[in-house]
């Protein structure tokens, strides 16, 4: 399909036939020297789902948070219902019926589960703890979300606990518009489903939904219309129905050129597995954990990953994932109750932090913000954090700035960081640009034997996906033990040589080369694993 087509729909269809309950008139926004959106029109009717897509800092987490009232545009207009409206805060974008699910969570971390939500019921009403638990526990079946127990603290809970956690918060008040971004990045396949049916039930009966996602395939199975944005611009529009993933995908990279690697990903590499009989690089022995509460996170997992190979541990998180980079990259002895079990990469044993630098072990953590950058540091500095570049850059004891910062700037540009100033702060990146940051400081290590890297391509584009999995394996190729926690079978199908399952700290696996997607998103739903 030609962009003329894509823009009108499809030879001259509309691509919004209902009067509209959200619309955006020329939006701009500008941050410093990046002029994040570029006059953006969008329209969004009631009973609608509108899909927004781009790469990375195309500037879709922006518009959303204009339309939510967190960012002040600099010019344009927003019409809510047919009324202009421009929000003084948050609350009154709320107030007016808009509700946003982040990308990055807006959870009071010190309060639990259930305060949480009744926050956005409309405040703390003397509720008994157990009472109010109990409400939020039958929204939560309501709404078909896996929330656990609704007391726990939300400082306590994995990534995709709190983005459910986030998810039920949108749900609970009266809503016009309901705005989700990347909700489906830690959910099972019948979870997303669930979520969709959901979200089809609520278009239904007349509430405006737009989904921010880079799942081209999701995209096109939920929503009716389609808006692409690049660098701040509107580039094409249209009916879902009469588009297809490979016409997306080439509006939303910068050229023809920027499409060899999404072109090759329909048809996924022949994974690498090392040969018959190689002796493990990475052992990992009857791991055993607890949490703070008491509760065992880790339940004698047991696994092996031989130099030259990627394996690939799926499940939706929430079920040990953090507690398992945690023990493989050595923190677990000063972060869980209690540990037990050993973790050795070549002859080295992993004890520490120290240990896992030491041994040429690279983790890409599970949460790019908490563990994997230093929000309040800017680029250079971040990248400094692997302590082999910080060692090149001070060969003599004394900080070379000027070299940092010029190695910074090519390793930026090599990951697609935008911007790629090395003096931009860390925290006014979009979570997409921020992901690059990690894999630029880990993957580009330069004694590097081993990886763990949890969820990696999460808030990447399609461009971007394809490039980290092509990394992964060539750093494989060149002798590497390569392990992948992914919640996404995307990721997993394109990656796994060796295939494992972790639920509720239990390791099943690894799998038959047969296993298929149905199997796979069963066991990451507990379905079959041994209790």
């Amino acid at each position: 399909m030609d962009r003329a087509a894509l823009s009108a729909g499809r030879r001259g269809s509309p691509v919004v036939t209902d009067d509209p309950v959200l619309e955006l008139r020329g939006v701009r926004k500008r941050f410093g020297a990046v002029q994040a959106l570029d006059g953006v029109d969008l329209r969004c009717a009631g009973g609608e789902v509108h899909a927004l897509l781009g790469e990375n800092g195309a500037g879709k987490s922006t518009l959303m948070h204009v339309v939510a009232g967190l960012v002040a545009p600099d010019a344009g207009e927003m019409h809510l219902a047919g009324r202009p409206v421009a929000w003084s805060s948050a609350d009154a974008a709320r107030a007016a019926g808009i509700a946003m699910v982040h990308q990055h969570f807006m959870l009071v971390p010190t309060m639990t589960v259930a305060e949480n939500v009744a926050l956005a019921l409309g405040g703390l009403r003397p509720f008994r703890p157990e009472r109010l638990a109990a409400r939020v526990a039958a929204l939560a079946a309501e709404c078909g979300l896996e929330i656990g127990d609704p007391q726990r603290i939300v400082d306590e809970l994995s990534v995709g606990e709190q983005q459910r956690v986030e998810i039920l918060k949108a749900l609970v008040g009266p809503t016009r518009v309901l705005i989700l971004d990347e909700p489906t990045a830690v959910l099972t396949p019948d979870e997303v489903d669930g979520l969709f049916a959901l979200l089809r039930g609520l278009a239904a009966s007349g509430t405006a939904i737009v989904i921010v996602t880079h799942k081209l395939r999701e995209a096109l199975a939920i929503a009716q219309h389609v808006t692409v944005l690049r660098r701040g611009r509107v580039v094409g529009r249209g009916v879902a129905a009469q588009l297809d993933e490979a016409s997306l995908a080439a509006l939303m990279v910068e050229s023809p050129g920027d499409l060899r690697g999404p072109a090759r990903a329909d048809v996924a590499p022949e994974p690498l597995v090392a040969s018959r009989g190689a002796a493990p690089l990475l052992r990992v022995r009857g791991l055993r954990a607890r949490d703070r509460r008491g509760a065992l996170v880790l339940d004698g997992v047991s696994l092996d990953v031989p130099a030259g190979a990627v394996a690939v541990v799926a499940g939706v998180e929430g079920n040990g994932q953090t507690e398992l980079v945690q023990a493989l990259s050595g923190v677990a002895r000063g972060t869980l109750a209690s540990f037990e079990g050993d973790v050795v990469l070549g002859e080295d044993t992993i004890r520490s932090a120290a240990d896992a630098r030491a041994a040429g072990l690279a983790v890409v953590p599970p949460d790019r913000r908490r563990d994997g950058l230093v929000l309040g540091l800017e680029l250079w500095e971040n990248l400094l954090l692997a302590h082999d570049a910080l060692a090149a850059a001070a060969s003599l004891g004394v900080l070379d700035r000027r070299a940092a910062q010029r190695d910074a700037a090519r390793r930026l540009a090599e990951y697609g960081v935008r911007p790629s100033d090395p003096r931009a702060p860390a925290a006014e990146l979009s979570g997409g640009n921020q992901q690059r940051v990690v894999l630029a400081r880990e993957l580009g290590r330069v004694h590097l034997r081993a990886v763990v890297a949890a969820n990696p391509t999460r808030g990447l584009d399609l461009v971007a996906t394809v490039a980290v999995h092509e990394r992964l394996r060539a750093l494989a190729s060149g002798g590497a033990a390569v392990l992948v926690l992914s919640s996404d079978l995307d990721e997993v199908d394109a990656l796994a040589g060796a295939k494992y399952v972790l639920y509720r700290g239990r390791l099943a696996g690894p799998l038959p080369a047969t296993a298929d997607r149905a199997e796979l998103g069963r066991l990451m739903a507990g379905v079959g694993v041994a209790a």
